[in-house]
């Protein structure tokens, strides 16, 4: 009996030297038109001084292997901003730690790029490094309205 073979997966569908519709690079990816559209507002580029907008093959692939980005991995200096999708250090290296159990809390700071709060799950045993390079806050916990 012949092994069935897996399909292929959505890029291998792609071919660089052609150009797609709108429709075409949606059925192709299995997503909607609109985010196809959402996409060449956010940076894909399209060939649009023609009807239907055109998408070449390899600016497609470039774009969806430049949206995949690597995982990233904090130290335990950094918290992950989710505005500016990276690690980065506290602004100011000030932090404040809320504990969440008696051994684990939370970690929050500010993003010194977008100002955004950040914020990180620590152990309680971790905070007497991070007190080495940050001013870390304790503050108590919120009581919840059993309590």
């Amino acid at each position: 009996m012949p092994m069935s073979r897996r399909p292929k997966s959505s890029r291998h569908r792609i071919n660089i030297h052609r150009g797609y519709s709108v429709d075409e690079v949606a059925r192709a990816r299995g997503v909607t038109k609109g985010t196809v559209r959402r996409w060449t507002k956010s940076g894909l580029p399209a060939i649009t001084d023609q009807k239907p907008m055109l998408i070449l093959g390899e600016d497609l692939i470039e774009f969806l292997t430049m949206r995949k980005a690597p995982f990233q991995r904090c130290s335990l200096f950094e918290c992950y901003c989710v505005k500016c999708r990276a690690p980065r250090k506290p602004a100011g290296y000030m932090a404040e730690y809320v504990p969440l159990a008696p051994k684990t809390g939370n970690l929050r700071a500010i993003c010194p790029v977008c100002f955004r709060l950040m914020h990180k799950r620590i152990r309680y045993d971790a905070l007497e490094p991070l007190r080495e390079v940050l001013t870390v806050t304790i503050t108590e916990p919120i009581s919840s309205i059993t309590e």
